[in-house]
């Protein structure tokens, strides 16, 4: 008669075995991490080695901008020797002693005679106008062309921009500057203030920042605004009447330019004349 199975070794056998797979299920999974580790990792490397070739680290990124920005405003200005010699040659007076003068607004009415009579005199003028379209834009080109027959180099920027302003410094040692830039206009002050801000009053510290800090200083001339008097009701005007009276905003931002005017020449000695131009007209 045979015996019956040894049923504790079949279960230790088992036991073993199972033992074993799952040994061998750790090592294996413990092998695939590495693996899968290490596979990672050497991604991560190809990764981080192409995206070093083809961008340039951070700091290097923002010169690349710094440069294409100055390379874009050298462009914008002119291209570089070129304007620079025109700025010069239009700057540069032809009397004895003459006077080096920007003349900012030069493209407008008063600017552009202001400009033929100052060149005619044998003085070194360069202008300064936006060309905004708040007056007909090409009656101010037709002023330029006029001015160009008459080798006065017209340079299209704005007061806002600080570099172009400090660039202008740097190419010519001005003696005088006939500031008459500005946002024209009573009544557009009431839809759009903000743009005598930016222009009127805002334009106007960047000219006298960078006029302050030439050596010499020039001498400045201002047009102000005879809305100054505002409420005022004695007449005729006079320069002792009260001008902190406004009727609008436009006398209001030509009042603030006056203390601004005031405060830049009781800080920092610079040279300023005030005028008050009543309205202007003319062909």
């Amino acid at each position: 008669m045979a015996s019956p199975p040894d049923t504790s070794k079949t279960s230790k056998l088992e036991r073993y075995n199972s033992y074993m797979r799952r040994v061998n299920s750790t090592k294996l999974l413990a092998a695939s991490s590495k693996l899968l580790f290490r596979v990672t990792l050497l991604v991560a490397l190809v990764l981080i080695f192409f995206f070093t070739l083809n961008y340039p680290p951070l700091s290097d990124h923002n010169h690349h901008i710094h440069t294409t920005h100055n390379l874009l405003s050298s462009t914008f200005y002119g291209g570089g020797p070129s304007w620079e010699k025109q700025v010069r040659h239009s700057s540069t007076p032809r009397r004895p002693h003459g006077f080096s003068i920007l003349v900012t607004g030069a493209a407008g009415f008063v600017g552009t005679h202001c400009s033929l009579a100052l060149k005619k005199r044998g003085d070194g003028v360069l202008g300064l106008d936006n060309f905004n379209s708040y007056y007909d834009p090409s009656l101010k080109r037709a002023r330029q062309q006029l001015l160009t027959k008459h080798e006065i180099f017209i340079v299209e920027g704005d007061l806002n921009d600080a570099e172009l302003l400090s660039k202008l410094f740097d190419i010519v040692p001005f003696t005088h500057i006939l500031h008459l830039a500005a946002q024209a206009g009573v009544c557009y002050t009431m839809q759009n203030p903000q743009s005598y801000v930016s222009s009127n009053i805002a334009g106007f510290v960047n000219l006298l920042e960078v006029a302050k800090a030439a050596d010499p200083q020039p001498s400045i001339v201002w047009a102000s605004s005879s809305s100054v008097y505002g409420l005022n009701t004695q007449n005729p005007f006079s320069e002792s009447h009260r001008t902190d009276q406004p009727a609008s905003l436009y006398a209001a931002m030509k009042k603030v330019g006056e203390e601004i005017a005031h405060t830049y020449n009781h800080i920092y000695g610079l040279p300023i004349t005030v005028l008050l131009f009543f309205t202007v007209y003319g062909p």
